[in-house]
């Protein structure tokens, strides 16, 4: 999975996974993109054991050491996968996924590298296919530019948007689960934006 192809032309799908010889049960199976070091991966498989979790990150050094982490704690309900969201549909199965987690994407800033922010409709197209019909794909985020890329991007692929926040932590959503980076920008003063996308049937 380490080819950049920003075309999503050249696929290969041999390696689709097997959840049942990974999990070793049929339970639902939700996924984050950009996992990180791995924090709300870990958290969210530890409150809901009756949920299967992969989390995937590109960054290797990164992804081993968010590894690590879970296999101390003994958490058997998540897996980490090495890649990038474009390979996404040559590993996961189609029409398998409940949930998709967005915790603060890289928002490349510059109109030039648009492509590159995985709320991008090319990723969106990708997540489609791997998505169940009433998944959903829920982002979090600091920055306000991207939030704003996001929604015009989720309307522009058939998807809806619903419980939009512009400062999280202010609001009364409950049970929110904290990421490395949440806990920095908001110990800043900055407020989180999150949103609930599904796609239209």
């Amino acid at each position: 999975m380490d080819r950049e192809d920003r075309n999503y032309q050249v696929k290969d799908t041999d390696h689709l996974l097997d959840y049942k010889t990974i999990f070793g049960n049929d339970n639902p199976v939700e996924l984050e993109i950009g996992c990180g070091k791995g924090l709300f991966a870990r958290e969210i498989a530890k409150k809901n054991p009756g949920i299967n979790f992969l989390a995937v990150e590109k960054s290797s050094n990164v992804v081993v050491e968010a590894a690590e982490k879970a296999i101390e704690e003994n958490i058997p309900n998540l897996i980490f996968l090495r890649g990038g969201a474009e390979y996404l549909d040559c590993y996961i199965p189609a029409s398998s996924v409940d949930r998709i987690y967005l915790n603060f994407s890289c928002p490349y800033p510059k109109k030039s590298y648009a492509s590159h922010r995985l709320t991008h409709r090319n990723f969106l197209e990708i997540y489609k296919k791997i998505m169940k019909k009433d998944a959903e794909i829920h982002q979090k985020t600091d920055n306000m530019h991207f939030f704003e890329f996001s929604i015009e991007e989720f309307s522009a692929s058939d998807f809806y948007v619903k419980n939009v926040s512009l400062d999280l932590h202010s609001s009364e959503f409950k049970g929110n689960i904290m990421t490395e980076y949440e806990k920095r920008f908001s110990d800043q003063g900055f407020p989180i934006y999150r949103l609930e996308a599904i796609m239209k049937e």
